[in-house]
């Protein structure tokens, strides 16, 4: 690593930050009302709203975080990526149609007040935006670890530094536009984003001799990194959990769900879909391949590295495109990081400060404030909650991307898989079932989460259970929504509005 900050690095992290500033300025006479700036008026095209899409679900943590961590699991985390694109053919041509309609019927701006109004109960709209608000944290300070370790890497700085700047950058241009300048940006950021893990997928192969050398340098280093784990291992635990949880567990994200329920029309759900799951199949193939990739470059004699004897997976990505890349690449895979990281930041950012305003203070101050108001206030938070979570990020910058990042999901899709299929599908659902299925996927998910290890030493005498919260959560999450809505009545009013 170089004594002093890299110039032309630098340059580009200036340059880059200039033009989202840019992108939150030209947005800003499109933000007049509180729906502009929640759901961008439902006025947002298909091609837009698919590569937003995509670029919000992949991000640093997937570039940096995971890839770095598939360095050590071996070829076999390509699986996990695999199954995104299933998902997102999933959100797009079986939910996508019914929620966008649901959402304008409604007048809903967050995810929150869409379940408060479908189910018309307060409490489930409060319960839902606190679990969002609480636990979408440590996914917003994973994305903050992945970018604050890579631009230290690669430009030369400390992490808090990029963290701090980046944080400052993104909260700006979300706070001037909103939902226009998070999906204009994330257009922008998609389209690099996967021009750059293309990129390095395809030259991390070249170094190597090509598809078979590479793969056999790999199996020279260890078998392991070219076959799939043994089946009850830890890693076929790791493997399979997070198969579900990054691919399936999007279904109920918050952030994913109001990607794609703000789309305008039909057609353009159709655009979203085939673009979406383009960007879902190549992107994750791509950065789970080079992952392991870097394993068998570094281990090369000029390097002499071994990633096994890495303590902190988040520095590996960037030790190896900083190492073995050319500079022209390394430079590009920086833009990229930029990127993927502000694409999935600005969309949580969105996401927190809609859902503490609207569904926390508005309903329990009730306050008598006008659109202007909580649009003033919408904003201001969006710069308090992006600068708050950089600075979390900032202070605890050792923590593991990939496990921030995987437990947020576990959790909200635990709770909201149930509510969400039974607002779509089941015509009499209702409040009843909802709460049940939210809190029973919630507390079921944790409870094993904490404890479940323990339990399944002392029955079966083995160390690490088998079974991933996430398949314990969301199966209860499904079933005690079932059973709850036999204890209530879904809303006339509401039904006949949604299922004409």
């Amino acid at each position: 690593m170089m004594d002093g900050i890299n110039p032309v690095s630098l340059a580009i992290v200036i340059i880059y930050m200039s033009m989202l500033a840019f992108i939150g300025w030209i947005s800003r006479n499109k933000v007049k009302s509180c729906s502009d700036w929640y759901v961008g008026n439902f006025q947002i095209g298909g091609v837009i709203m698919g590569v937003a899409f995509f670029a919000t679900y992949f991000s640093a943590v997937l570039m940096v975080g995971f890839a770095g961590s598939a360095s050590k699991w071996g070829m076999s985390a390509t699986v996990i990526g695999m199954w995104h694109p299933v998902a997102a053919l999933i959100a797009f041509a079986v939910l996508a149609p019914t929620l966008a309609k649901m959402f304008r019927s409604l007048g809903a701006m967050t995810f929150s007040e869409f379940l408060t109004l479908r189910f018309k109960s307060q409490l489930l709209g409060s319960l839902s935006s606190l679990l969002t608000a609480i636990f979408i944290i440590p996914y917003t300070v994973s994305a903050f670890l992945a970018m604050g370790t890579a631009l230290s890497l690669l430009v030369n700085m400390p992490i808090w530094v990029g963290i701090v700047a980046s944080g400052i950058i993104i909260a700006l241009y979300v706070f001037t536009g909103g939902l226009f300048s998070a999906t204009l940006a994330e257009f922008l950021q998609g389209i690099i984003m996967t021009v750059a893990v293309v990129c390095v997928w395809t030259v991390s192969y070249s170094i190597l001799g090509g598809f078979l050398p590479a793969h056999e340098a790999l199996a020279s280093i260890s078998i392991s990194a070219v076959t799939f784990p043994a089946l009850g291992s830890p890693l076929w635990t790791t493997m399979i959990g997070l198969t579900a949880v990054m691919g399936f567990g999007m279904l109920a994200q918050p952030q994913m769900v109001l990607r794609y329920s703000t789309i305008c029309s039909k057609m353009d759900v159709k655009k979203a879909m085939v673009i979406a799951v383009f960007g879902s199949l190549i992107f994750p193939l791509a950065a789970y391949s080079y992952g392991p990739l870097s394993r068998a470059i570094l281990a090369l004699p000029e390097y002499g590295i071994d990633v096994m004897t890495i303590a902190n997976d988040n520095v590996i990505i960037p030790t190896f495109v900083n190492l073995a890349l050319p500079s022209w690449l390394a430079a590009l895979f920086l833009i990229g990081i930029l990127g993927a990281a502000v694409s999935t930041i600005d969309a949580l950012v969105h996401l927190m400060a809609g859902t503490v305003t609207r569904d926390l203070i508005i309903p329990i101050l009730k306050p008598k404030i006008t659109d202007k108001g909580q649009l003033n206030t919408t904003k201001v938070l969006s710069l308090v909650l992006s600068l708050g979570s950089c600075i979390v990020a900032a202070i605890f910058s050792t923590g593991l991307i990939y496990q921030l990042a995987s437990y947020t999901w576990r959790v909200l899709a635990s709770a909201f898989m149930g509510p969400i299929l039974a607002a779509v599908f089941i015509k009499g659902a209702n409040k009843t079932g909802a709460l049940t299925g939210m809190v029973v996927g919630f507390l079921s998910s944790q409870l094993w989460y904490l404890y479940s290890n323990n339990i399944w030493l002392a029955i079966f005498n083995v160390a690490k259970c088998p079974i991933d919260p996430f398949f314990i959560g969301v199966p209860l999450s499904i079933i005690a929504t079932v059973i709850g809505n036999r204890f209530g009545k879904a809303p006339e009013d509401i039904v006949k509005l949604l299922f004409k």
